[in-house]
């Protein structure tokens, strides 16, 4: 097994305890972590007026060199587990992907590993793009 594919393993082991984890913590302790879906004008606006919000796209890097937002670091989802560590748990983190769904389980695995200020971004890039709003594009 090559180094590329074993640390994609590895990351989806990863991926699926903390889903687990949260499951077990939900059922068993009724304890609910969560995140905040907000809609695009929402991010926009959170955007403009806090230079400390840290915005991670979890896409692939292959989608993220095709257009992202402006100031966006690229965590692909597989790898998020892996990175976690290096991001810090007390500032707001806006998550978003192509159209939501991987920045959900993003959100939930940083909830999960203790970041309290964790923003998913509703529908996603494509909901961004649809709203007029503009992308960096390299």
């Amino acid at each position: 097994m090559n180094t590329r594919r074993a640390a994609v393993v590895l990351a989806s082991l990863a991926v699926v305890v903390i889903v687990s984890i949260t499951c077990f913590n939900f059922f068993c302790f009724g304890q609910q972590l969560v995140y905040t879906t907000i809609s695009v004008s929402d991010a926009r606006a959170m955007l403009q007026f806090s230079s400390n919000v840290l915005v991670v796209d979890v896409r692939t890097t292959e989608e993220y060199a095709q257009g992202h937002l402006k100031g966006a670091i690229n965590i692909p989802l597989s790898d998020l587990p892996l990175q976690i560590s290096g991001l810090e748990q007390n500032r707001p983190i806006l998550v978003y992907c192509q159209t939501g769904y991987r920045s959900a389980q993003a959100s939930s695995i940083l909830v999960n590993a203790g970041f309290t200020k964790v923003y998913n971004l509703e529908g996603g890039i494509t909901a961004w793009i649809n709203s007029g709003y503009p992308t960096v594009n390299p």
